[in-house]
């Protein structure tokens, strides 16, 4: 496309978007490291100096999207996810689910901290923490409503210790693996495993100790 430059406040939205969908189409086509700034430029033919009418460096668009991401799984949840749990083991699995219907959340998520925000610009960053607090406070709410007993502390103490442990477990799957194309070893080690295998069982002793 053209570049023209966004002169109203809906078409910097529209432009901003455009940005942000072509860094997603290149993660998917390249993976993170080997996205460049200027790449993404090329794939709308917008030059350096006129992306830089939006963003002003890569790890600023990255955070954007993992925020639209963020946004989309919390949605989910609350479609899904609706009175008190009866079955854990359900919503276990369920709640799995989740996390594997948002594998590119988990991936650039598992790199915030040691990569993406090392380099990004001071007022992303502070955009991104207040933007994930209150995606966050949703999710505190959703927990206390699938689990009447938990605190608001005891929700919050749930969703850091679930998602610690996805953001960790995640790249050594065999979801991520495949879907990088990372060749899987089965005979070195313990081998590799999927994601669900070894996040259900997390999640059950998780709601047992919350739940004491």
């Amino acid at each position: 496309m053209d570049f023209i430059r966004a002169r109203g406040e809906e078409q910097k939205k529209i432009r901003i978007q455009q940005i942000v969908d072509a860094a997603a189409m290149l993660y998917e086509e390249v993976g993170y490291d080997k996205v460049t700034f200027s790449q993404i430029g090329r794939k709308l033919s917008f030059s350096r100096l006129n992306l830089y009418n939006y963003y002003h460096c890569k790890e600023d668009i990255f955070l954007t999207l993992l925020l639209q991401d963020r946004g989309k799984m919390v949605e989910d949840a609350r479609r899904t996810f609706s009175g008190a749990v009866t079955d854990r083991d359900a919503f276990c699995h369920a709640w799995a689910s989740l996390m594997l219907r948002h594998q590119r959340m988990l991936s650039l998520f598992s790199i915030t901290n040691t990569v993406i925000l090392r380099d990004a610009s001071s007022e992303m960053h502070r955009r991104f923490r207040s933007e994930m607090s209150q995606t966050t406070d949703k999710l505190i709410s959703l927990v206390q409503e699938l689990f009447p007993a938990f605190t608001p502390e005891q929700a919050l103490l749930f969703l850091e210790c679930e998602s610690s442990y996805a953001l960790t477990l995640y790249p050594a799957s065999l979801e991520y693996k495949n879907s990088q194309h990372i060749e899987i070893f089965p005979d070195a080690g313990r081998g590799t495993r999927n994601f669900v295998s070894l996040y259900v069982p997390f999640l059950k002793v998780l709601l047992k100790g919350l739940e004491k």
